[in-house]
């Protein structure tokens, strides 16, 4: 008998879980160029992360493949994104179909783009572009308070 405690499982409680994550760009039908190479992280509730590295180097297109954003050529051709519901039931962001994926994107994670200018039309009101999204995802039943 062992009576040493065992060691908790490093999953549990973690919100997100990449594994092993490629992101890349189609150059042809059967070939691509990978852009970002084997990522991994945890991130626990609560947490904060940052991306950081030089012009280029691929933090954008990491983001927008977690989240499956990527411009048409873009991939995800290998690697596992697995993000822990509130209920604690797990997703893997990267099987997930179009109307799940947009669903997922709506109520459970987002991305905050750097440049706020590059995301929103200056001609319009802020309360515009938030009552756009909201009937993009919401299907215009209602209108946000």
């Amino acid at each position: 008998m062992n009576d040493l405690p065992t060691a908790p499982d490093p999953s549990e409680g973690v919100l997100l879980s990449v594994r092993g994550v490629d992101v890349g760009y189609r150059t042809g039908r059967r070939s691509h160029v990978t852009a970002v190479h084997d990522v991994s992280f945890d991130l626990h509730p609560g947490q904060s992360m940052a991306l950081v590295g030089e012009s280029g180097c691929g933090k954008t297109t990491l983001g927008l493949g977690l989240l499956r954003l990527l411009p048409r050529a873009g991939v995800v051709p290998k690697g596992e994104i697995l993000f822990r519901r509130k209920d604690g039931t797990r997703v893997d962001v990267r099987t997930l179909e179009k109307e799940r994926l947009r669903r997922f994107r709506w109520n459970e994670a987002a991305m905050v783009f750097q440049g706020a200018m590059n995301a929103f039309n200056p001609v319009l009101r802020i309360e515009d572009h938030f009552v756009d999204t909201f009937r993009a995802h919401e299907g215009g039943r209602r209108r946000p308070r």
